[in-house]
């Protein structure tokens, strides 16, 4: 059994990790992923170049376990919304209109208000990692991972509307989440309100929720054809 004195070098590394990735993302907010130096970071936080060296291979290995973070509370921030939007959708049932639908899909998917700044962000890593591979080998399989842990999610909502996806969650997900990239990129450049906009999101999900999910009958089956469904088809 470890020992408090054994246990708090490894509390206190996580300690300094944390403030690293806080600090972090705080100067590469203000000065984007290439213009944020380790000084810059390390400045920040508090700590000197070997902590930051100690903790973290490089800038980008830090932003990679970053994004990780961000990841991780935007899998949550979905979990307490589908606890929150579940009870409202069965009693709801067995009729929403569309324009209903339209806003609980936004306050679904509503991001966060930071959500442009942390796209430019990942685009900017992105292009760097299409230049340099060997920066994030595994960018791909962490974005599968990402809509892995939030397809369930997903599913239960439009369960508790009284759907059920017409192709494999593990397809729909992805499909959402370009609409969803599209939006934050288009806002990005020309502003929430802009044509397609995050002003837009509940709408455009919902129009496409139409089209990929169908009326599910007693225990998750289709419904029978000509049987109203609980968006009004």
């Amino acid at each position: 059994m470890r020992t408090e004195s054994e246990a708090a070098p490894s509390a206190r590394r996580r300690a300094t990790r944390e403030r690293l990735l806080d600090a972090a993302a705080e100067v590469f907010a203000g000065e984007g992923l290439q213009g944020a130096s380790v000084e810059a970071i390390c400045a920040r936080a508090g700590f000197t170049r070997g902590a930051f060296y100690s903790n973290f291979e490089s800038k980008e290995g830090l932003f990679v376990e970053l994004l990780q973070r961000e990841f991780e509370r935007r899998a949550r921030d979905l979990e307490e919304k589908a606890l929150e939007l579940e009870p409202l959708l069965r009693g709801r049932a067995p009729r929403i209109d569309p324009p209903e639908a339209a806003r609980y899909v936004a306050e679904f998917f509503a991001p966060a208000s930071e959500a442009t700044g942390w796209f430019v962000l990942e685009t900017e890593f992105l292009l760097l990692a299409m230049r340099d591979p060997t920066i994030a080998p595994d960018h791909h399989q962490f974005m599968e991972r990402f809509y892995d842990d939030i397809a369930g999610v997903v599913e239960r909502v439009i369960a508790a509307a009284g759907r059920r996806f017409v192709l494999p969650v593990a397809h729909a997900v992805p499909v959402l989440g370009e609409v969803y990239q599209r939006a934050l990129r288009i806002s990005a450049l020309a502003g929430a309100d802009a044509p397609g906009g995050l002003d837009e999101l509940g709408d455009r999900i919902a129009e496409l929720l139409f089209v990929i999910t169908e009326t599910a009958g007693p225990g998750g089956s289709p419904e029978p054809a000509g049987s109203p469904g609980p968006f009004g088809d």
